[in-house]
């Protein structure tokens, strides 16, 4: 699945004529399953590696994940606010924790790759990538 999601954002950022390398985009949840901070067996690592490997700057936020290291690289989660969303060229969203904002991440004007239908959750269709 990693590589089907990896694929979903290259044409969410191709689709806004922008190319993987040097785009900027916010992983949305790397936590194996919402709720928790367990990262084991999380395809969120290797959608990071996957879209890393192609020259994307990876970022990412996760309210149960403070630190994660993939491939040597340590990342930091970052504050999900309007400037994560506005410096981003691509949002993906991987585990959708229960107190991710989800009108922020709706009115976002950049594609939003949506793996877990969140946005749908209570909202008018349409929107997402």
């Amino acid at each position: 699945m990693p590589f089907h999601v990896a694929h979903w954002v290259i044409e969410a950022l191709n689709s806004v004529g922008k190319s993987t390398g040097g785009s900027r985009v916010l992983v949305i949840g790397v936590a194996y399953k919402e709720g928790v901070s367990d990262t084991r067996e999380s395809p969120a690592l290797k959608v990071i590696r996957l879209l890393a490997m192609q020259g994307a700057e990876v970022v990412y936020h996760d309210s149960y994940v403070e630190r994660i290291e993939v491939d040597n690289i340590d990342y930091t989660s970052v504050p999900l606010d309007e400037r994560a969303v506005r410096e981003s060229d691509c949002i993906v969203i991987i585990t959708a924790h229960p107190d991710m904002d989800l009108d922020l991440l709706r009115s976002a004007e950049v594609p939003v790759v949506d793996t877990r239908n969140a946005l749908q959750r209570g909202a008018i269709p349409g929107g997402s990538f």
